[in-house]
């Protein structure tokens, strides 16, 4: 599983201080639904990222190149973050096993951070300038949080008004990013 296997009673938190308890096998690699607000924590600073850097872009894939980096940037400090973090509440395990602990256990914010940069860079493969790639994205960042949103609340068990509103504040994070890029422009 992680290397870690016998350390500490069963169900006892992970090394890496994500305070999730273990399981067995290799379910943990595997994405789940524990993994999803990851994702879309990392959709969101990329989404942040392709706002800032595709302002006055200049032509050219630049924009994608700047927005993968940051997040690559932005996953290894969460690990980084993760692994020192845990420490205080479980000294007994080294920063650097709890590194690559983190490693294996994290990789949600980067598979996040993805689909914003996917859609930029199919839309500049389709002939779109960095500037009209980044909104295409953004809206559609807009409409993955707003269904993620809305999915959850469906799975709690908001109907009607309850829905729309929990859709409508999960929608809203994506409009807070088109308000950055608009103020930006």
């Amino acid at each position: 599983m992680t290397g870690q296997e016998g350390v500490g009673p069963a169900g006892a938190s992970s090394p890496s201080g994500g305070g999730a308890p273990r399981s067995g096998g290799r379910a943990r690699r595997h994405l789940t639904i524990a993994h999803v607000p990851e994702m879309l924590y990392g959709a969101v600073v990329s989404a942040s990222v392709l706002a800032v850097a595709s302002v006055h872009a200049p032509p050219g894939d630049r924009v994608v190149v700047v927005t993968a980096v940051v997040a690559v940037v932005y996953w290894l400090a969460h690990v980084y973050v993760a692994a020192v973090g845990g420490r205080f509440a479980d000294p007994d395990h080294s920063t650097g096993s709890r590194v690559l602990l983190a490693l294996r256990e994290n990789w949600a914010v980067l598979l996040g951070a993805v689909p914003p940069i996917v859609v930029t860079a199919l839309a500049r493969l389709f002939g779109a300038d960095s500037e009209t790639s980044a909104w295409i994205a953004l809206w559609f960042t807009v409409l993955m949080l707003t269904a993620v949103g809305g999915a959850a609340a469906w799975t709690g068990g908001a109907r009607r008004w309850a829905l729309a509103g929990e859709m409508l504040v999960a929608g809203c994070f994506g409009l807070l990013v088109v308000a950055l890029k608009y103020a930006l422009h």
